[in-house]
């Protein structure tokens, strides 16, 4: 495998974003003060709003991320199925991380509506036309933008509730969600479980994407105390965790008749 210098100016910029991504939100994690906001420890909170640890994920995807801007100088696929859109997606999440941290909530929420949307343009692409010719590509082409679409639509119904159903953290303020925020609450873990189906049933069986939405879900189960909303978040994981089984059952049952299931596209 050589390294080959075909389209530098995009895997160049890859490793400029991707580094300026990554230092933002390892300051954000584990730097900065810590009385201000961050995508991790914020007092932009909802009653859907996980576990810290949840937000670790973010470590998975960056490590992954950054086997793919070495993999591209090795392999020209990188740029003929993400081309520069890697570096559009970079510096809206990285203006996202800005707003969101400086308390502009409406507007972080506006600006990851055109995150999603750019990342969901990599993530279909891969999906549609590219098939894995080797496990370097499942693990630092397929895996990371997986990973990052679920999670990407994870952080955009948080970032709606933050906006449209915030906690009341007023001392002398009623405590604990009203019973419209607890049914509201309900619902959006609802339609985040709901769409394991996608993930599942048309995308090619996307086990990655799917288990995304299992691990927000228990997130939430570990930092909700309201009842309703803590067991439904267990019941919900349990379920997702099931549902997303099914590509690996159905991937034994196609071996034995001779053909096979992808858990990844």
């Amino acid at each position: 495998m050589a390294i080959t210098f075909h389209h530098w100016p995009s895997k160049v910029s890859n490793v400029l974003v991707y580094v300026t991504l990554l230092s933002g939100n390892l300051y954000s994690t584990f730097g900065g003060d810590k009385n201000q906001d961050s995508p991790y420890d914020s007092k932009h909170k909802s009653y859907i709003t996980p576990a810290q640890f949840t937000f670790y994920l973010w470590s998975l995807i960056h490590l992954l991320f950054g086997g793919l801007v070495i993999y591209q100088w090795f392999n020209d696929k990188v740029h003929q199925t993400v081309g520069w859109h890697f570096v559009i997606v970079s510096i809206l999440n990285a203006i996202w991380l800005a707003l969101w941290s400086s308390g502009h909530t409406f507007l972080a929420f506006l600006t990851l509506i055109f995150t999603t949307g750019a990342v969901s343009y990599i993530y279909y692409r891969l999906r549609k036309d590219h098939s894995a010719d080797n496990w370097f590509d499942t693990l630092f082409l397929d895996l990371p933008f997986s990973l990052y679409h679920s999670w990407i639509f994870v952080l955009l119904v948080i970032n709606a509730f933050a906006v449209f159903s915030p906690i009341n953290d007023d001392p002398e303020g009623p405590q604990g969600p009203s019973t419209f925020q607890t049914i509201l609450a309900i619902a959006g873990l609802g339609f985040v479980a709901s769409t394991v189906v996608g993930y599942i049933e048309y995308k090619k069986g996307d086990v990655a994407g799917a288990l995304v939405l299992a691990w927000y879900l228990f997130g939430v189960f570990a930092h909700q105390q309201e009842p309703a909303i803590h067991w439904t978040a267990l019941g919900l994981g349990i379920a997702v965790s099931i549902y997303t089984l099914k590509p690996v059952v159905l991937g034994l049952v196609g071996r034995q008749s001779g053909e096979s299931a992808p858990l990844l596209g």
